[in-house]
């Protein structure tokens, strides 16, 4: 009798048993495993300051992110910030997923967090690559870079504004020009940084600042939008061609999460792009970060890189 009981009993505790592992299975399946291979469900993307409101930088990039997660069966969820460092730092701590970066940002970005990855780099008018511009007022006494040292250093100290710190074009790509000319533009200049690209063509032209970095798509944007008349300033120097934004992601998005990122960039169409991108952005081309070579360079030439 006592011997039923006790099978009896040790029966119900396997079923018990067997029921409980059947259960854990069951919820970790639907969970999803450590490596992180379930679905996503909501994409965080972020945006740099790109136009002169978040609002019109929203309007202008939300529709591509939307598309971009929808190829993944996820949600949307769309960050603008105030400057290129917070967009970077966001993707690197992991509160965005997924981003649209300056080039200098996404280097910077990937050196304090290797797991970061690129997908595409933009095109814009279909080339994958920009330049870096310094403009002055078109009536100034000097055309050249060159002529622009003289003239501060001799006659009237010029006032200089680079955007910035996280800024390719606008503080990286010129800080990195005068350091190859060993000329320190806090000596030689009335120098002031920080400034939002979106200012500076205009504090140019308003005669708040004499000389101004900016890059060749913005100016192409600000002139499209009544915003400046180009006859006003001039390019008094240039970069070599650098290459265009990427499309960035976090380390540990589910790998078919990420093939399906970059497939929906690059698989965009030149008719996809005229209804999802600004204008003149035409699509992407694919990328592994490799591109993004003469970042680095320039990064460890003013000292910021290692």
């Amino acid at each position: 009798m006592i011997g039923r009981k006790v099978r009896k009993l040790v029966s119900g505790w396997l079923r018990l048993a067997v029921l409980s592992t059947v259960t854990l299975v069951v919820v970790v399946a639907c969970t999803g495993n450590p490596e992180g291979e379930s679905e996503v469900r909501e994409l965080k993307f972020g945006v740099g300051p790109y136009f002169p409101t978040p609002s019109e930088t929203r309007n202008q990039f939300e529709p591509l992110f939307q598309k971009m997660a929808a190829s993944v069966n996820a949600d949307a969820d769309v960050t603008v910030t105030q400057d290129w460092v917070g967009i970077s730092e966001a993707l690197r701590s992991g509160t965005l997923d997924v981003a649209w970066l300056g080039p200098w940002g996404f280097v910077l970005a990937q050196h304090a967090e290797p797991s970061l990855e690129a997908i595409a780099t933009v095109k814009y008018q279909g080339n994958p690559y920009y330049y870096s511009l310094l403009m002055t007022r078109a009536d100034a006494p000097y055309n050249t870079l060159e002529e622009a040292i003289a003239y501060s250093q001799n006659q009237e100290q010029l006032k200089l504004s680079l955007a910035d710190v996280g800024s390719t074009s606008g503080w990286l790509i010129p800080t990195a020009e005068f350091k190859q000319r060993n000329i320190d533009p806090k000596q030689v200049f009335d120098y002031n940084e920080g400034a939002s690209h979106a200012a500076q063509a205009i504090s140019v032209i308003s005669n708040q600042t004499d000389i101004a970095s900016d890059y060749n798509r913005n100016l192409d944007v600000l002139a499209s939008t009544g915003k400046i008349d180009r006859s006003e300033i001039k390019i008094i120097w240039q970069s070599e061609r650098l290459p265009n934004d990427p499309i960035a992601i976090r380390g540990g998005l589910p790998e078919k999460v990420k093939t399906g990122l970059r497939q929906a960039a690059t698989n965009l169409s030149t008719e996809e792009a005229k209804d999802l991108l600004p204008e003149n952005y035409t699509g992407f081309a694919a990328s592994d970060g490799s591109n993004y070579k003469p970042i680095r360079q320039a990064g460890k030439l003013v000292g910021k890189l290692q």
